[in-house]
């Protein structure tokens, strides 16, 4: 290490007496084989080479002596980590999410749902898939064979014809939340745009209940229901009429519209509202939870005109539709007594959300076996099983509580495979299942290892389909498909293929990539655009955006209801949306690591630019909406979803959102707190600001250093809060002044005040001074250079599984170089990322 230098810049204010920073140079070991002493060189190395240390405002080093220090010093970096380099990457299972993506690509069972079912992954160097977060247990185990007899369950056929498909037209109308919802007055029954007379506004006819109702047959006209409820946390609405019998896809149709309820008259809406369709699963007393399972979306619901929407949606067994008015406002508008109250909707004035019907078409089947049963039957047929142990799989008989279509369970008969000479046949569907499963290549004695399997089972008295049941499930609770199998060294085809599809399409590579030369660069070249231009890659930009900027956590705690009232799911929906979108984006356009930061542009939809400020959006889709001039958004630090992921639902604080840019768009993660140094307490009674707060903290000797670094970025999101509304005064429940209503819907009460005036001024290292948001912005975007990288290291990271390793660096300079070169743009870098020896080798 370079002592010489040392001595003559760093030890005055690194020795043992003032060690700045907690750092005493003339006791620091060199012991490079332990982690955190090797991660401290680093840093220093780092900070040397960047020109932060020495400081500035002492007498600089030569230029020559700081390269002759660094070199000297990345050097004995390298060769310490050169003894390990072979084993790096280490041994990688199935994240949760890739383990579900490959069975639903496998199998071609696109909505199978397993990932809840198995425990959650840890995480490492800020991913989920590296593998030192990827351990595995007695408890994986056990949930891995679930997942396999789930999978096998749904891939089996248990007929030798398809289930029936058949239309549906449902109603709101007829279940038994809607149903009280038009008689308590949250909902007015409709048809031809008008109000239906067969039901009586609510409080007029207080003594018809909804048994009176029923027997009169107002329950099954098909009428419009209009709702003007938002759901809560005690509500919501959902078809129990009807559920998925059979899993699998669906056509579904869905016909909305808006209107002005005013006291009895229908008038025109204020615009096209957005209505939500999602999935909701039935439990085993047949009623549906009080969430739903996932939102299938937000849809058009224009001023007094139908709007048809059609989708393919694939429903998994008791499975059925929720509906919400997702863009009124999030509360209980205007029910203040009891069911008898007169007037209660004939004397309301307020927007509301019609759903004519939605139709449901399927089960629908474009093969039949279907693929699943194919992939592992091939093309024996079924035929009656009439002898020997009958298959623990049987036909799907049962009984759906609360559904108008249960199938009628008066056909026993069991259909199975039974090949006269089980197993030649055994080898054979072995031979084609194996290698798909397994994304490689199977030695004839793996075979046989697996046929061997299906004979025990055989000889113990199994029919053919269930000791082929076991085998399966063994190979799906196997190393060779649970785990990254990569060669050490340079990756083979099969695992380049594998690599780049995980990376891409977060699950198992195709057979026509599997077919391809990637060993060519222009095959490779071309199988990339390949990749990203299909839908699946949708799964890389859901997964690295929830893991990268955290997108998973932004339910991770729900805003002060009293500060913040304005907030809803969709809100919430919608601005993780606007950030996927965005992404989106930027790959298509190849656009360069400054937009990470800064653009004249945003990806809005009326929900998103109502909450933003910007006029001239329509509707729940979002689109690419050009910025006016001196708007503050632009980039991801500026979106809501970020914003709401780096507070707490009540307050913000600057020392998280700062370490927030400095670790993820930066690349310079702070460093842990010094022990027992208390956490600064945001005051939300209105009385001091976090800055104030702050001030005091920073004065301890032991927090300045660092908060010099992480607290500027912090200052400059403080204009924007919790839900990344844009302020200039704080939000207080107590002291303040009357605040003004402003984009906040006016059925919305208004209980917060407005407290202190928000300072986001600051200044970063070497003197680098902002007045707010968009100064800070620009200064940022500047360095694209940093960007660039810190994103080069996030795609590396993610895509291999293992940290960038310090004797990384100069493969990385070079992908960095090459990039740059051709314009510094998202999608360039990720063709020069998996044209580099990091990602071609274990």
């Amino acid at each position: 290490m370079p002592t010489a230098f040392f001595d003559t810049h760093c030890v005055e204010c690194h020795d043992a007496d003032t060690r700045k920073g907690g750092l005493d140079l003339t006791s620091l070991k060199q012991n490079l084989g332990d982690e955190d002493n090797f991660a401290l060189w680093v840093r220093i190395h780092d900070r040397i080479e960047l020109g932060e240390m020495p400081p500035k405002k002492r007498e600089r080093p030569k230029r020559d002596e700081m390269i002759a220090a660094t070199t000297q010093i990345a050097k004995s970096l390298t060769d310490a980590e050169q003894v390990d380099a072979e084993s790096r990457s280490g041994l990688r299972r199935l994240t949760r999410g890739e383990y579900e993506n490959t069975v639903r690509d496998l199998f071609d069972l696109p909505g199978i749902a397993l990932q809840a079912g198995l425990p959650a992954d840890g995480s490492a160097h800020g991913f989920d898939n590296n593998s030192d977060a990827l351990d595995i247990s007695h408890v994986n185990m056990a949930k891995y064979i679930e997942a396999a007899d789930k999978t096998l369950d749904m891939a089996i056929a248990t007929r030798p014809t398809a289930p029936p498909s058949s239309i549906e037209r449902l109603s709101l109308a007829g279940n038994y939340e809607p149903d009280i919802m038009l008689m308590q007055g949250d909902a007015v029954l409709l048809r031809d745009k008008k109000h239906d007379p067969v039901m009586p506004p609510a409080g007029a006819y207080a003594h018809v209940n909804q048994g009176a109702h029923e027997s009169l047959g107002v329950f099954d006209r098909m009428s419009s229901v209009g709702v003007f409820r938002h759901e809560d946390e005690s509500w919501n609405a959902y078809f129990r009429r009807f559920a998925a019998l059979y899993p699998g896809r669906y056509r579904v149709r869905a016909s909305f519209w808006s209107l002005q309820w005013d006291k009895g008259q229908i008038l025109p809406s204020r615009g096209v509202e957005a209505a939500r369709l999602s999935v909701v699963q039935f439990n085993e007393n047949g009623r549906g939870g009080q969430h739903p399972s996932y939102v299938l979306g937000y849809y058009d619901a224009p001023s007094l005109k139908s709007q048809i929407h059609e989708l393919d949606v694939w429903l998994n067994f008791k499975e059925t539709f929720g509906f919400n008015v997702a863009s009124l406002a999030p509360v209980v508008l205007y029910r203040v007594g009891t069911w008898g109250q007169l007037d209660r909707t004939m004397g309301y004035t307020g927007p509301c959300i019609a759903n004519d019907w939605v139709e449901v078409e399927g089960p629908l089947y474009d093969v039949w076996p279907p693929r699943a049963h194919q992939l592992l039957f091939g093309d024996l047929p079924l035929t009656e099983f009439k002898e020997g142990r009958a298959p623990v799989r049987l036909p799907l008989k049962q009984e759906i509580t609360g559904a108008r279509n249960k199938p009628e369970a008066t056909d026993k008969t069991v259909w199975t495979v039974q090949p006269e000479q089980p197993l030649i046949v055994a080898g054979r569907l072995l031979a084609s299942f194996l290698p798909k499963a397994f994304r490689r290549p199977v030695s004839d004695d793996i075979r046989k290892a697996y046929v061997a399997k299906c004979e025990e089972r055989l000889k113990a008295g199994d029919c053919f389909e269930t000791a082929m049941r076991w085998v399966y499930r063994a190979a799906l609770c196997s190393p060779d498909f649970l785990y990254h199998v990569e060669p050490a060294g340079r990756l083979d085809h099969q695992a380049l293929a594998a690599r780049l599809s995980y990376f891409l399409w977060n699950s198992t590579p195709d057979e026509t990539l599997l077919a391809q030369n990637l060993n060519d660069s222009k095959t490779l070249h071309a199988q990339v655009e390949r990749l990203l231009k299909d839908p699946k890659s949708q799964r890389f930009i859901e997964d690295f955006l929830g893991q990268w900027l955290k997108l998973r956590a932004i339910a991770a705690n729900d805003p002060d209801k009293k500060l913040y009232p304005e907030f809803s799911p969709y809100l919430q929906d919608s601005m993780v949306a606007e950030t996927r979108a965005y992404f989106r984006e930027l790959l298509e356009n190849d656009l360069a690591a400054g937009y990470l930061v800064q653009s004249d542009f945003a990806m809005l939809n009326e929900k998103l630019a109502v909450h933003y400020g910007i006029a001239g959006v329509s509707g729940p889709k979002i689109r690419k909406v050009k910025l006016p001039k001196d708007c503050p958004r632009g980039g991801f630090l500026t979106q809501a979803a970020v914003l709401k992921i780096t507070a707490n639902g009540t307050t913000t604080s600057p020392v998280v959102r700062g370490a927030y840019v400095m670790a993820r768009l930066l690349g310079k993660p702070p460093q842990p707190p010094p022990p027992n140094v208390p956490a600064v307490e945001p005051d939300v009674q209105g009385a001091t600001t976090i800055r104030e707060l702050l001030n005091k903290h920073r004065n301890n000797s032991a927090c300045a250093g660092c908060h010099a670094e992480i607290d500027p970025p912090g200052f400059a999101l403080e204009s924007f809060d919790v839900i990344g509304g844009f302020r200039e005064r704080y939000r207080s429940n107590d002291k303040g002044d009357k605040a003004p209503r402003g984009s906040i819907d006016p059925k919305i009460p208004i209980g917060f005040k407005l407290g202190p005036a928000v300072d986001a001024s600051g200044e970063m290292p070497g003197a680098r001074k902002f007045a707010g948001i968009t100064d800070f912005k620009t200064m940022l975007a500047a360095d694209k250079h940093l960007l660039l990288k810190n994103l080069a290291q996030q795609f590396l990271v993610y895509a291999t599984g293992r940290p960038v390793a310090f004797s990384d660096r100069a493969a990385l300079n070079d992908i960095l170089t090459k990039t740059e070169k051709q314009g510094g743009g998202v999608r360039t870098l990720i063709h020069e990322i998996v044209q580099s020896p990091l990602f071609q080798t274990h």
